[in-house]
């Protein structure tokens, strides 16, 4: 039977048998998933949240949409996703295992495939609260780290503003549902917003990002968006 990973079973033997789209295609080729190739899902749920990293001789908060779609390939030999890297770990940027946007996001932060990278921390669950157009609003680390513009400081991620500081929208990342959420706000380029305060986040809506677990043969583990796991087709090993 041939299936979708979205729909696969978890904990069987796994074997791609096509993935939609040229380039998603050769993306995923560069990490070691093509046609026949064997992977499992993972019965299991996992939360991932943004990591600070620095690439480039600069830093950037990713938050876990995109830095769940990134492996890198540590100093040491091993090949991580992101999430999965300690501080201090490094290495370079072998893949990205999402679709164009993904890409067009990390280009606008200043990573791309190949680069030298370091993991600085992860970024633990927190609520953004700020002013926009004469209203309160609040957001989580995750989308508050898809806002870039600017302070009296230079350009930067609204993650990374200080309270009291007036940022300048500039663009919002593509991704994680965050331009349609933000601009429904009032958030968007042109707008000002005021931070107002950081906390711990205890709330649902405020998760982090939730993704299919899979492994490889070789066990490098990949976690992909619900959207890009329903364009790999696979059939399990005994193909019904």
């Amino acid at each position: 039977m041939r299936i979708t990973l979205d729909k696969a079973p978890v904990g069987q033997s796994l074997y791609i048998d096509r993935i939609a789209g040229a380039d998603f295609s050769d993306r995923m080729g560069r990490m070691g998933l093509y046609e026949k190739a064997w992977l499992m899902r993972l019965n299991e749920s996992v939360a991932i949240g943004p990591v600070k990293v620095r690439c480039n001789g600069a830093t950037a908060i990713l938050s876990g949409w995109l830095a769940g779609q990134m492996v890198i390939h540590l100093d040491d030999d091993r090949r991580l996703p992101l999430p999965e890297c300690s501080p201090g770990d490094r290495g370079h940027v072998e893949g990205i295992a999402g679709q164009k946007q993904v890409e067009a996001s990390l280009f606008a932060l200043g990573i791309t495939e190949g680069d030298g990278i370091e993991c600085i921390r992860r970024i633990p669950p927190m609520t953004y609260r700020f002013r926009v157009n004469g209203r309160k609003e609040r957001i989580n680390e995750g989308f508050a780290a898809h806002i870039l513009g600017s302070t009296a400081e230079g350009q930067t991620q609204f993650s990374s503003v200080g309270v009291g500081e007036v940022f300048a929208v500039q663009t919002i990342l593509p991704g994680a549902d965050a331009q349609p959420t933000l601009t429904a706000m009032g958030v968007a380029p042109g707008a000002e917003l005021i931070l107002t305060g950081v906390s711990v986040s205890h709330d649902l809506d405020l998760a982090p990002d939730h993704p299919i677990a899979c492994v490889t043969r070789d066990g490098m583990r990949l976690y992909l968006r619900e959207q890009d796991a329903a364009g790999i087709f696979v059939t399990t090993e005994d193909g019904g």
